[in-house]
């Protein structure tokens, strides 16, 4: 057989190979951009027919509310999806409390109905696995109140707003946060302690969200944080739970 003949045959083959899986790949691709599109596109159209301006919300936090979310879908903008306003996402992936560029640093002071806010997963991964947490735990949050989240919320209620404080949810076996659930779990028992003891403070555990037993398929493959049906599903609870504690105060909501 002659050598060009060869090595059209090669290539041939190698074709049928390669060809198949660009196909695969373009199409998921394709499919992922067009699910984004579609939760951009429910964005602007909300914004083009009478969104609620008369109420709003902010966020500031770590990845939790968006380091696995592509494009659109992320907790803030299934927020707004169902209070049909548009939140105010300040958080910032890989952000901690503790340092520069912290979590309480993103807060942007103004008239807001509702302020929420995660942290401290950062400041405690990795620095707990090696370190005796109790000295950052304490410049987060202390047992007795006091702390850097504690002051944000001050700051925060000082504009009128109320304040969630999220506690984060269980990780699964094997998630590189396993090393620090207990340090984790003292930080949501604080937080929880603090909402409890200050009013107009409140304490969403997504523990009640999702948990690796019941529902492992809101997390992404990373094992740490939410996949998209994770950040629905987290974005979902948020909101409803603005909407009945304004229920209580009001009757209704907006819409």
């Amino acid at each position: 057989m002659a050598e060009g003949t060869v090595v059209g045959l090669n290539a041939l083959k190698w074709a049928r190979i390669i060809i198949p899986g660009i196909l695969i790949i373009g199409s998921v691709a394709y499919f992922a951009l067009f699910m984004i599109s579609d939760y951009c596109t429910e964005i602007d159209n909300m914004n083009e027919t009478d969104p609620i301006t008369e109420f709003n919300v902010q966020v500031v936090g770590d990845s939790l509310f968006g380091s696995d979310a592509d494009g659109c879908a992320s907790v803030s903008t299934f927020m707004s999806l169902r209070l049909w306003l548009e939140v105010v996402d300040n958080s910032v992936p890989g952000a901690t409390v503790i340092g520069d560029e912290s979590i309480p640093e993103q807060y942007v002071s103004g008239s807001w109905n509702w302020t929420v806010i995660d942290g401290g997963g950062n400041d405690i991964m990795p620095y707990c696995t090696e370190n005796d947490c109790d000295e950052v735990l304490d410049e987060i949050i202390t047992d007795s109140g006091e702390g850097l989240i504690p002051d944000l919320v001050e700051t925060v209620q000082n504009d009128g707003s109320k304040v969630i404080l999220i506690g984060y949810y269980s990780v699964p076996k094997g998630s590189e946060y396993e090393p620090v659930i207990l340090e984790v779990e003292i930080l949501n028992d604080r937080y929880n302690e603090f909402a409890e003891a200050n009013e107009g403070v409140y304490f969403i555990s997504l523990k009640d969200v999702m948990t690796p037993e019941e529902t492992p398929e809101l997390y992404s493959d990373d094992l740490v944080h939410p996949s998209q049906d994770g950040h629905f599903a987290i974005g979902e609870y948020i909101a409803n739970f603005i909407i009945d504690e304004h229920n209580k105060e009001t009757g209704m909501w907006f819409r």
